[in-house]
């Protein structure tokens, strides 16, 4: 499996996961930016614990770039819980020697 699948699989993880898989994955010193939320590891997690979750969710056309000790993934998010849609633009930088994420921002389609 080459680097971006395995990156991917995580970021499958993530989008089908709960507060515990963000808990396993993100770094201690995490940023994560959402529309209107600028949110540290601890205020990610309890998000994605009061969240519903996503009935479904496609992870399309990923991009990865690596240099050095980390390696950024970008790709195209859809995600449907009920008759909400949302798409995006996500990108996620991981430190490569331990598969944390430190830095994750969705820019969503206007």
């Amino acid at each position: 499996m080459d680097l971006a699948d395995e990156l991917m699989q995580i970021e499958r993880r993530l989008a089908d996961g709960r507060g515990d898989v963000y808990s396993e994955v993100l770094a201690e010193d995490a940023v994560v930016i959402v529309p209107g939320a600028v949110l540290d590891k601890a205020e990610c997690v309890a998000a994605m614990d009061a969240s519903t979750g996503w009935d479904s969710v496609a992870l399309e056309a990923p991009r990865l770039i690596e240099n050095g000790d980390v390696a950024s993934l970008v790709y195209r998010f859809r995600g449907v819980r009920g008759q909400q849609r949302y798409t995006a633009t996500l990108s996620s930088t991981y430190r490569l020697r331990s598969r944390e994420l430190v830095l994750h921002q969705q820019t969503p389609d206007s």
